[in-house]
C-alpha cells in the first residue's frame, strides 16, 4: 500500500503545480482574476495535502481526496466551457481519486497484518 500512497501524492503534486501558475496567466485563459487565485491557492493547498498523505497525517487523505474532488469538479466546468487543459486536469484528478480513496488511513496502518 506504501506504493499506492506514493502514487496519489505524486498524481497530486502533478496537478497542484500545473494549478499554480493560473493565477499569472488568467488574462490569457479568460479566467476571472478572483477564479484564477482560488485555482492557484488550490495548488498550494494540494502540496500541503501530499505531504500530510505521504507523512500519514490524519488529515492527509481526507485533503488529497478533497483535492482532487475540488479539481475534477473544475476540470467538468472547464471541459464544458471549453478550458484549456480540461481533459487533462479530468484525467489527473480521477487518478488522484481512485488513488487516495485507495490508500489506507492512518488507523489502518498501524493495526498488525
Amino acid at each position: 500500500m506504501k506504493l499506492v500512497r506514493w502514487a496519489a501524492a505524486t498524481v497530486t503534486v502533478l496537478m497542484s503545480l500545473m494549478n499554480l501558475p493560473i493565477a499569472f496567466a488568467a488574462g490569457d485563459q479568460n479566467i476571472p482574476v478572483p477564479i484564477a487565485w482560488a485555482i492557484s491557492a488550490l495548488g498550494v493547498v494540494g502540496l500541503v495535502a501530499a505531504f500530510g498523505l505521504v507523512r500519514r497525517a490524519p488529515w492527509g487523505r481526507p485533503a488529497v481526496l478533497a483535492v482532487g474532488a475540488l479539481n475534477a469538479v473544475g476540470a467538468v466546468i472547464a471541459l464544458f466551457t471549453g478550458g484549456v487543459g480540461a481533459i487533462i486536469g479530468l484525467v489527473v484528478s480521477t487518478l488522484i481519486l481512485v488513488l487516495g480513496y485507495l490508500t489506507r488511513g492512518p488507523a489502518a496502518a498501524l493495526l498488525p497484518a
